[in-house]
Order: structure tokens, then sequence, then C-alpha cells
């Protein structure tokens, strides 16, 4: 991972994230004429969590049994040949209710597949006490092309309508595609495992196991995942509840929940710049401690909040905090095998696509109810509840040793017996 790979990398991640942040205000706009109903919408975002609830263990031992780093930038290719095929049927009248929902389902498909299978290639480049300053990377490419499309998208669609956005935004897919296949090809020496060869329905089922025994042997991978859970859980949330709670408890427009979603992106761009370093001097488990109560303090501040520059501020301070997401993240794969990597991962993505259903259906639930704030100030009591377990668990076992940069990570020969 010489300087130029790693400005290869960020330059595809924040391509990939250009063409999502088009693609979900198009085909929002898409769904709603085509089915004429705007509660499709909501349909739509269900679909995008289906991927890492089904499927994420067989895209976890593909990743660990492949080349993570080719399957990237397939996946690519295929969010690609999905929006081609997506606007020629659109644009011939051919869209149906269905297709739309398909759409939406295989683009976060191959979001699935691009996330895990870039975690596992970087992670077999890299030794793992130092993925923080690649995922701080990952997150601020990825926010900054988020925002970068989801500011165009508005504009272009009504500059040259429908049809050609889908096709700008399969655009930035294929570019993403031929920017992951150069880091791939830089990346060329990382083989799968020789075992990797082997198939057959048995060993699959053997592999899959082997995984979910890896994180039993090592319950500080639990722990770290569920941080990033708790992160997780308040992402869902405010991007669930943002649009009718500035709606119906600030009384202001599409304008100003544009403005203070843009602040979200504007803090977490800004302390993913900063995380590793803040790190470095102050220690993880310092970051993780300020981060959260950071989360709660803001999600407070937010549920009381009566003006769109209160808004915008604690918006920032959401952002600025969900870099404790990265540097959780950062320790769980310090924590797990190269080898497991994929498995691990996608075992824990399951969980955050059932937590998302979850907080959906609750946001749903709650609808013209005006419980927003309560729901606020509800999530921010959960992420307090945090602060003491983060203290007493710091300071113990191997999950202190982690949060400790000087002490080096235990490896897998180091852990287990011998088989």
């Amino acid at each position: 991972m010489n300087p130029l790979t790693v400005r290869l990398y960020a330059a595809t991640i924040a391509t990939a994230k250009i063409g999502t942040g088009f693609f979900f205000l198009i085909n929002t706009w898409l769904i709603i004429d085509i089915t004429g109903r705007p509660s499709s919408a909501a349909i739509t975002l269900v679909m995008t969590i289906l991927p890492s609830l089904l499927l994420s263990p067989i895209i976890g031992l593909a990743v660990d049994r492949g080349w993570p780093a080719r399957l990237a930038y397939r996946a690519e290719l295929l969010r690609w040949l999905v929006l081609i095929a997506y606007g020629a049927l659109y644009g011939t009248g051919h869209a149906t209710e269905g297709i739309g929902y398909a759409v939406s389902f295989l683009i976060a498909l191959g979001n699935e597949i691009q996330v895990l299978s870039w975690r596992a290639a970087l992670i077999r480049a890299v030794p793992s006490d130092q993925m923080l300053r690649l995922n701080a990377l990952t997150s601020v490419g990825g926010q900054s092309g988020q925002i970068l499309g989801a500011a165009a998208s508005g504009i272009v669609l009504a500059a040259i309508g429908p049809v050609a956005t889908v096709t700008l935004a399969s655009t930035t897919y294929l570019a993403a595609a031929l920017l992951g296949f150069l880091v791939s090809r830089r990346l060329a020496s990382q083989d799968p495992p020789r075992d990797g060869l082997e198939r057959g329905p048995r060993r699959h089922l053997r592999d899959l196991r082997a995984g979910l025994g890896h994180i039993a042997q090592r319950p500080e991978i639990a722990f770290f995942y569920g941080l990033i859970l708790a992160n997780l859980t308040v992402i869902f949330s405010i991007n669930g509840m943002l649009a009718p709670f500035v709606r119906e408890e600030l009384n202001l427009g599409a304008e100003a929940f544009g403005k203070i979603d843009a602040g979200y992106a504007a803090g977490a761009i800004a302390s993913g710049l900063l995380i590793a370093r803040l790190a470095k001097r102050f220690g993880q488990r310092r970051i993780l401690l300020l981060g959260f109560t950071a989360m709660a303090t803001s999600l407070i501040a937010f549920a009381n909040c009566q003006s769109l520059a209160a808004a915008f501020v604690t918006y920032v301070g959401l952002g600025i905090s969900f870099q404790t997401s990265v540097l959780a993240l950062s320790l769980a794969q310090q924590a797990t095998d190269p080898a497991f990597q994929g498995r691990v991962n996608a075992t824990f993505n399951m969980l955050n696509g059932l937590a998302g259903l979850i907080i959906y259906a609750i946001v749903a639930l709650s609808a013209g109810h005006h419980l927003y704030r309560q729901l606020y100030l509800a999530q921010a009591c959960i992420v307090l509840a945090i602060v003491p377990i983060l203290l007493v668990a710091g300071r113990r076992g191997r999950i202190g040793r982690l949060l400790t940069p000087s002490t080096p990570s235990p490896t897998l020969a180091q852990e287990l017996p011998a088989s």
C-alpha cells in the first residue's frame, strides 16, 4: 500500500459513493413515478438492507476464499450494468415496480460485496494495527463522494432528465470499477488460501462454522462490533427520522433538510481527517469515550432544538462522533485473524441489517404521532449506557490490551491451541 495505491483506493471509494448519492435520489423519484405511491420509497429502503441480512455469510465466505480486490471492482461492474439496464427499461416505458425494487436490491448487493471485499483486501495489505488510517480514509472518501453525489443529483435531474441521470450514475460505477481494477493489479500478490480452491456444500458449511467459532474464541471481536452496531442504530434512526422531524417538528422545508444532512457529512469528514492522530496522541480508549459522550450529547441537543442553526450544529456533532465506528472497526479487525475477516465482518453485517429493519419499523410506526423527540432522547440514553461499559471493559483482558496502541495484538497462533 504505497502512496499511489492509497490515492487510487481513495479515488475508487469516493467515485463509487458519488454514484450512490446520485442513485438513491433518482431511484426514489423513479419508483414514486412508476408506482404513483410515496410509500414505495420506503420499500426501496428496506430492499437496500436485505442483501446484508440474507447474503452476507455467502459474500464473506467468497471474500475469505478468493481475491477480495477483484470481487470489489467486479461488484462495481455489476452496479454499472444494472443501472444501464434500468435506464433503458425506464426510457422505453418497460420499468415496473418489481424492477425498481430489484434494482435497489442489486445496487445494495454490489455495495455489500464492495465493502466486505475492500476491508479484507486492505487487511491483507497492511498490519491490522495500522488499519485505522485506511478506515478513516475510506470514511472520508465515502462521505465526500456521497455528499457530492447527493448535492448534484437534484440539479442534474432537473437539467438533463431521469434517464440521463441514471446513465450518469452508472458511469460513476464504471469509473470506480476501472480505478478498483488498478488497485487490484497493485495488490496482485494477495493470493487466496490454498484450501480455498476446494469446493462443495459441506466445505462451505464447515468454513462458515469456523468463522462463528473464531468469534466465540475471541469475545473481544463481538465487543467492538457491538460498538459499531450501537453507532449504526443511531445512523439508521437519524436517517429515518430526519425528514419527518424537519417537516413536522421544525416546520422547515426540503432546503433545510439538505443543509442539516450536509452538517453530518461535514462533521464526519473533519473528524475522519483527524481520528488517527487523535487516537495516537490521546489513546483509543479516551477517543471512544469522548465519541460516545459527544454522540449522546448531540442526540439530546437535537431532540430539544427549535431552529435550523441549532439542528445543523448538533448534526455536525453527530458526524464527528461517527468516527467511533471507524475506530471500533479498526480494533475489531485487529482482534480478528486475517483469514476470517470476510466471514466475521459478514456475520455482524447480518445483525446490522436486522437492526436496521427494526429501527425503520419503529420509525414507520411512530409516523404521525410526534414521538421523534422522545425517540432521539431514548437513543441518547442507550448511547450513554455504553460509556460505563467501555470504562469497565477497557481496563480488563484482551479488550484493554487492544485499546493500548503500544501493546501488539495477540496473533492467532498465540491464542489458539495447535490443531
